[in-house]
């Protein structure tokens, strides 16, 4: 198998890239991938243990082979494994046969240490977190590379993942703050958006939940435009609108008192439990 793999990496010019797992996150990042055009749906292979998700991916980028996990590792030569912890090590053993060191293979992850899979698999070995705002070609995919990693294979990953986000490399001993803040960002910043449109109605109860939420939904877009096309701070934004003596002073020393205790406890209990997941995790 290994001359097979060899032979059709390359292709017309594009290497045939794998996807094992498209539903999530792994879905997204397909999606993504072929909708900016960085990949041709001709040199995409995906395998998927739900059909259902395969097939609804192939009717709407017609030419990805859809195939199994084994096959897929037998005609790539860039793999994404886009599986949850349990399933790595299942995963692997699937594709053991047909997997060499010609190979890149990049986890989404970040459960698996970068150094187990290099020590469980032949393939040069990356790892991805991206993020649900690469559905519209933004924000922020974190890359960690294995030690086998080439130069070809840096700037690759960085042109590809390019086209759909802003790609920053950073060492796996930061994983898990910045994943906390890339990857889960934009889940805890819209929990933070509903709680606040939430306990506004619950205060004041001729407030509508629709009302509630149409204020906080343009504010927050808003603010992120100041920062963004105006180049305002935070800490700009927070001056000019929260005057001394005023309601809104009064509201940021009120919740001074107990944001920062809330994410000193988000950080150390998730990096305590990743850390309970890495050492139990066997490949």
């Amino acid at each position: 198998m290994l001359e097979r793999a060899q032979s059709v990496c390359i292709r017309e010019g594009g290497m045939n890239t794998g996807f094992i797992g498209v539903g999530g996150m792994g879905g997204m990042l397909v999606r993504a991938l072929l909708r900016a055009g960085a990949l041709a749906p001709k040199d995409v292979y995906a395998a998927n243990r739900s059909q259902a998700k395969l097939d609804a991916l192939v009717a709407h980028f017609p030419g990805i082979h859809a195939t199994s996990n084994s096959q897929l590792a037998a005609h790539c030569g860039l793999i994404f494994l886009c599986v949850g912890p349990t399933d790595i090590a299942v995963v692997l053993a699937q594709i053991d046969p047909e997997l060499s060191s010609r190979q890149l293979l990049v986890t989404t992850s970040a459960a698996a240490p970068l150094k187990a899979l290099e020590d469980r698999v032949p393939c040069r070995v990356a790892m991805l977190i991206p993020s649900i705002t690469q559905e519209i070609g933004s924000g922020i995919a974190l890359l960690m590379h294995g030690s086998r990693v080439t130069p070809e294979d840096r700037n690759l990953l960085a042109e590809l993942l390019g086209r759909i986000s802003q790609p920053i490399v950073i060492r796996e001993s930061l994983a898990r703050p910045a994943i906390g803040l890339a990857s889960g960002g934009p889940a805890l910043i819209a929990y933070l958006l509903q709680s606040m449109a939430d306990e506004a109605v619950r205060s004041n109860p001729e407030l509508s939940p629709e009302l509630a939420d149409k204020l906080v939904r343009e504010t927050a877009i808003a603010t992120m435009r100041l920062i963004a096309a105006a180049n305002m701070t935070r800490e700009e934004i927070i001056g000019r609108v929260a005057a001394p003596g005023g309601m809104t002073a009064l509201a940021i020393e009120i919740l001074s008192r107990y944001v920062p205790q809330a994410w000193q406890a988000v950080f150390r209990e998730t990096a305590a439990r990743e850390m309970k997941s890495r050492q139990s995790l066997a490949l």
